[in-house]
């Protein structure tokens, strides 16, 4: 909550010329309460809302867990394994989602892992497909995939994308961003636990 609230506070500031406030979530509350007029013009006053709301009713699941939500996402991407792969909201360490393989539960990834899982099942789909060798073609990520995936709030996002130049594709008004430039800024700064 912290970083996120801390990071649409920076933009309030950057654009008020105000100095932040301490990084606490009542006083960035606080802050973004006084700024809202500043952040509703805003281009991304959408983005800012939806990521609000995001903490907000992460916040009530914390409080009030609802049940797990469980959905197939395809077969097991680990040599000699054909078991199926399910993705469990809030089942894994600390609550983050979980996909696991049905058949061996040693083949799990954390949300943490999910690109990497995504790459392996795009790479293996690719060789089934008999895809001849060349350059690969590119990815496009939108701005709250980026977020969620890894875990940065969505005004870094942004600021992210102005100061390291990724390239985008505008697709019916959205930016989407270009995933290996994402991931030369992003990989060393994943901010989940160290795989084990």
């Amino acid at each position: 909550m912290i970083s996120t609230l801390a990071s649409w506070a920076g933009l309030a500031a950057e654009s008020g010329g105000r100095p932040g406030p301490e990084r606490s979530v009542p006083a960035l509350a606080r802050r973004l309460g006084e700024e809202l007029p500043r952040i509703a013009a805003h281009p991304a006053a959408g983005e800012f809302s939806k990521e609000v709301h995001r903490l907000a009713a992460g916040a009530r699941r914390v409080v009030s867990p609802g049940p797990a939500h469980r959905a197939t996402v395809g077969t097991c991407v680990e040599p000699g394994c054909d078991g199926k792969l399910v993705a469990t909201t809030g089942a894994g360490p600390g609550g983050l989602g979980e996909i696991r393989c049905d058949r061996d539960g040693a083949h799990s990834w954390t949300e943490y892992d999910w690109s990497r899982l995504r790459r392996r099942l795009a790479a293996r789909s690719a060789a089934r497909a008999g895809a001849a060798a060349g350059a690969p073609a590119t990815r496009w990520l939108a701005p709250q995939d980026v977020s969620l995936l890894w875990r940065v709030p969505l005004g870094s996002v942004y600021r992210l994308a102005s100061e390291q130049s990724w390239r985008r594709e505008r697709r019916g008004g959205r930016s989407y961003y270009d995933e290996q430039d994402v991931r030369r800024t992003l990989d060393g700064r994943l901010t989940g636990p160290a795989p084990s």
